[in-house]
């Protein structure tokens, strides 16, 4: 076990370091062939969106350098734009992680690492020299490390139950930049509905039945899909098996209210940056009322970006579902989390998860922050991220470990300006493979 001032060296690329465009190619292979180009084009934006792209690639060179020994549930992707608010259970907007398509055990420092190198390319499009950059990571990583020390003094349950209530939260803000953000998106998000997302992904035919919008390359629904790419060409029949596989996940309250349901019909949707590509669909059901219209997604489940970084061997993975690896990790890093989250099987033997799509789920613009509320948003997400960690780690262990060491605040800083550094040069690679045809585009 590595100590955690071992964990803290700043980066520098060693000779034998996995060329990033290998990874993305790597990648590409298990993914849909006509969303490869789109994949490129989101990730070509900018150095922020390449790095939402490729935490593969950031996996690769975390465990390639000592680390912590101190575990915990890692998020696996804590960049700034997987923070965000969604509906409670109790139809109450709350704040916290939203990704967790590489939730996996490891060491606390590479989510949070993850966090500062995100804030620190936010940061270059905001203007602010290396210094400033530097110190706002390092004002950022602070926030964590008191947030651990608070929430490790918390009574257990007490802990448990703290979520960030985002109407409460707003209130107790001053007036200022940060707060009319928070405003913003809270508005944004209440207006991203389950209703608002039928109305924007689905059309009512002639004769009064509902069906998803056949928009390709990006919503391409099955029924236009030829029968060939499927395993199970009989459509209704390969609906059937995964509505069964995916009941049998949910707790028995849920699975009665979804068994209500049926499947009307269902698309392929490309989704994110990092995940374009993967077998992502929406199905829209509907229930014993007219307007019980219910759009559910399931996205893809491959083997956490984390595993072989962290030295678990490949037959080990094939023994986990992945889709119930994303929900376990997820439940036990969020507070609350979406009722409909669960998973299955398709006919093809791809692992799959489920969850509700939208239903209040959205992100601050975060690039369109001034430094100040950029900082105030860093800490947040610093503070919810402590949280999770505490949740799901050795609360105590980890914040005798960071107590006090403002060296760890500074060495994370440095460290988040170096890696963005080699951020920016890969990103260079990826433009460059484009124009040289190595990458479609």
């Amino acid at each position: 076990m590595a100590s955690v001032d071992a964990a803290l060296e700043i980066w520098q690329a060693s000779s034998e370091r996995r060329d990033p465009i290998d990874v993305l190619e790597r990648q590409n292979a298990n993914r849909l062939p006509w969303l490869i180009a789109e994949r490129h084009r989101r990730m070509a934006k900018s150095p922020f969106a390449w790095f939402r792209g490729t935490a593969a690639v950031m996996a690769q060179d975390l465990g390639s350098r000592p680390n912590s020994g101190l575990n915990v549930q890692l998020c696996g992707d804590a960049h700034l734009l997987n923070f965000g608010f969604y509906a409670s259970p109790e139809r109450t907007l709350v704040f916290d992680i939203n990704d967790f398509d590489e939730t996996f055990p490891g060491p606390w420092e590479w989510d949070l690492k993850r966090l500062l190198v995100s804030l620190v390319l936010v940061a270059r499009t905001l203007g602010l020299d290396p210094e400033e950059q530097q110190r706002l990571a390092r004002k950022v990583a602070a926030s964590y490390r008191k947030a651990v020390a608070g929430f490790a003094a918390l009574p257990t349950l007490e802990l448990w139950t703290t979520l960030l209530h985002v109407e409460r939260f707003i209130q107790e803000q001053p007036s200022g930049a940060f707060r009319e953000h928070l405003l913003a998106a809270a508005a944004h998000a209440r207006r991203r509905s389950g209703g608002q997302a039928v109305a924007r992904y689905c059309e009512c035919r002639s004769d009064g039945g509902w069906q998803l919008r056949h928009e390709p390359p990006l919503l391409w629904r099955h029924r236009q899909v030829d029968p060939s790419f499927f395993a199970m060409p009989d459509h209704d029949h390969a609906l059937r098996v995964l509505l069964e596989g995916y009941l049998a996940s949910l707790q028995a309250h849920r699975r009665h209210l979804v068994r209500g349901f049926r499947i009307l019909d269902t698309a392929y949707k490309a989704v994110g940056v990092g995940s374009v590509g993967t077998r992502c669909s929406i199905a829209l059901l509907q229930g014993p009322h007219p307007d019980d219209l219910l759009l559910l997604q399931s996205k893809q489940a491959l083997a956490s970006a984390l595993a072989e970084p962290l030295g678990v061997q490949p037959a080990s993975e094939e023994a986990v579902h992945q889709g119930q690896r994303v929900v376990e990790g997820q439940r036990l890093l969020q507070c609350v989390s979406d009722p409909f989250l669960g998973w299955t099987t398709t006919p093809g033997h791809h692992h799959v998860y489920w969850r509700q799509l939208r239903d209040w789920k959205a992100s601050l613009a975060v690039e369109a922050m001034k430094p100040d509320a950029l900082k105030a948003y860093g800490r947040l997400c610093a503070s919810v991220l402590a949280r999770a960690h505490a949740r799901s780690g050795d609360r105590l262990r980890l914040a005798a470990a960071l107590d006090g060491q403002k060296a760890i605040d500074r060495a994370l800083g440095a460290d988040a300006v170096a890696y963005a550094d080699q951020v920016e040069r890969d990103y260079g690679r990826l433009l460059e493979a484009m124009a040289g045809g190595r990458l479609s585009s």
